[in-house]
């Protein structure tokens, strides 16, 4: 338990670098043209649909373990 905030600051960056591959992903599929696999697709939608909560919730976990972490050294 003496570490738990730097678990939620990895997750928490780790969630917001996710997210901004899948953003990447998404929006680089809408600009090509060509036969791509279905499942390319698929990736592409699913992508665009869940990277600002993949965001959101990276960014919420970040100041969550930044707050741990000061109110932890604040004492």
């Amino acid at each position: 338990m003496t570490r738990f905030y730097k678990y939620i600051l990895l997750i928490g960056f780790s969630m917001i670098s996710l997210s901004i591959i899948m953003f990447l992903l998404s929006v680089g599929m809408f600009a090509v043209r060509g036969n791509y696999s279905q499942f390319m697709i698929k990736l592409s939608e699913i992508s665009f649909v869940f990277w600002l909560p993949f965001l959101i919730i990276g960014i919420l976990l970040t100041f969550l373990g930044i707050g741990i972490y000061l109110k932890k050294t604040s004492k």
